[in-house]
């Protein structure tokens, strides 16, 4: 699975604030292609200046040694020698015996500046695995390390020491085949003041050899629901956000992705999180928990899915709360599994069996909990599961929690202090502590009680 950096919580305030409520998110690997070039460029250089020195001083005394001119500049004579070779190499300047003499090339460029110098130099383009059209420029610096190539591998070695060889490259669109000469007449149909958006060198000439590396670009698609109408759409796990740049955290997520969706929207629009049940295992003691899983390896299938996100039955939805969200004694009747929603109704029995009643009870504030999908082929990267509860006794606790909460915000926790303030507590407070998930405060009236001091 490719690592994030998004933001869960406040992408989901930010949507929340728009009237919608996040289900979860789809994750797909979207074919870029590197294309390696040669290309003639008259783009200046950084060098140029310094060239256009040591030019100077040939063309005014050509048996100028590269010592005399590195003690002139400020240099060294390496470095000397090495732009002359380049010099040399470009056919601005012939050798002759210990001189340099320039050539026709070499007094038109640095003397008559009747031509303007051209640079041969390496550089690789990114362009659309689909559509093959140009990227823009943040693929060249920010995106570049996010890329991933058919070429990377890594090795894993799990918990019982085995070590294999994981191959991350795996797009979920095949490539289209590269045609150089669209390609080609792509970037040059850019126009030169539009360049620097794409990061295609100003002073482009002409592009020579070519070849191509494969890559992938992960790519989110977040599922949420507007009123009675299901909203899936591109966003950015790894976009950069910055206040400085006066946008807000879901258009940060969205802006330089957005040039994908008019691609995948037939697609996406029907993509649904589903689980799936591995089967049981006589050869391992653990047995492989369920996961959620999506449609995509047969989203051709799915035809008329853009108004629900969710497939599978309430038996599969058990096991995963039970498996995966770590609550136990859930009852069917509990469990909400609509094709926009899943959820639970929280009882005593559900709270008292929870290995983490404190984080059991802190999703019930929130309403909601996440699970993050750890696996690189299910093509999901999270789901929420909402929260709610009916039961009395869960209810009284939820406000206990809440209450304990506040006080702990004001001033430093007393249990009698808060008791003498909220006496409706009184006589079931340990239970109660207890089912919050409030150990050490239990732990404080024990030893203020039972202990002697010394």
């Amino acid at each position: 699975m490719a690592v994030f950096n998004i933001d869960i919580e406040r992408y989901y305030q930010e949507i929340k604030q728009q009237g919608r409520e996040l289900k979860g998110f789809f994750c797909i690997q979207y074919p870029v292609y590197c294309i390696h070039t040669n290309i003639r460029d008259i783009s200046p250089d950084a060098l140029d200046d310094i060239d256009q020195v040591i030019c100077d001083f040939l063309m005014a005394k050509p048996d100028f040694k590269p010592s005399q001119i590195a003690s002139l500049v400020g240099t060294t004579k390496t470095f000397i020698d090495l732009r002359l070779a380049v010099l040399v190499k470009e056919k601005f300047f012939k050798k002759s015996g210990r001189a340099y003499v320039p050539t026709e090339e070499g007094l038109a460029v640095f003397q008559e500046r009747k031509k303007k110098r051209e640079h041969e130099r390496s550089f690789d383009f990114f362009i659309d695995g689909v559509t093959l059209e140009p990227l823009p420029a943040i693929f060249y610096t920010y995106y570049r390390s996010k890329l991933i190539s058919e070429h990377d591998s890594y090795y894993h070695t799990n918990a019982e020491g085995k070590t294999r060889v994981i191959k991350p490259f795996n797009p979920d669109i095949v490539h289209t085949p590269p045609d150089m000469s669209k390609i080609i007449k792509g970037i040059f149909d850019i126009d030169k003041e539009q360049r620097e958006a794409y990061s295609v060198p100003s002073g482009l000439v002409d592009i020579g050899e070519t070849a191509f590396t494969r890559q992938s670009f992960h790519l989110l698609i977040s599922a949420s629901t507007h009123g009675d109408k299901m909203v899936k759409e591109v966003v950015d796990g790894s976009a950069f956000f910055s206040l400085y740049d006066g946008d807000s955290y879901y258009e940060a997520l969205r802006k330089h992705v957005r040039i994908f969706e008019s691609i995948l929207t037939k697609k996406i629009r029907n993509l649904v999180f589903k689980i799936q049940i591995p089967p049981f295992r006589e050869d391992l003691q653990l047995q492989p928990k369920p996961a959620f899983i999506s449609n995509w390896t047969e989203i051709d299938k799915y035809k008329q899915a853009e108004e629900r996100c969710f497939s599978f039955s309430s038996e599969d939805l058990l096991k995963v709360i039970d498996e995966l969200f770590q609550i136990k004694d859930v009852l069917p009747e509990s469990v909400v599994n609509t094709e926009t929603s899943i959820g639970i109704s929280l009882t005593k029995e559900m709270l008292m069996g929870s290995p983490d009643r404190n984080k059991l009870i802190e999703n019930l504030i929130r309403e909601r909990d996440y699970h993050l999908v750890n696996r690189s082929d299910g093509g999901v990267f999270l789901v929420y599961l909402y929260y709610s509860s009916k039961d009395e006794f869960v209810q009284k606790v939820l406000r206990f929690k809440r209450l304990i909460k506040l006080e702990r915000q004001n001033k430093k926790f007393d249990m009698t202090d808060f008791l003498s303030l909220h006496p409706e507590f009184s006589g079931e407070h340990r239970e109660l502590l207890t089912a919050a998930g409030e150990p050490e405060i239990l732990e404080r009236m024990d030893i203020a009680e039972f202990m002697v001091k010394i």
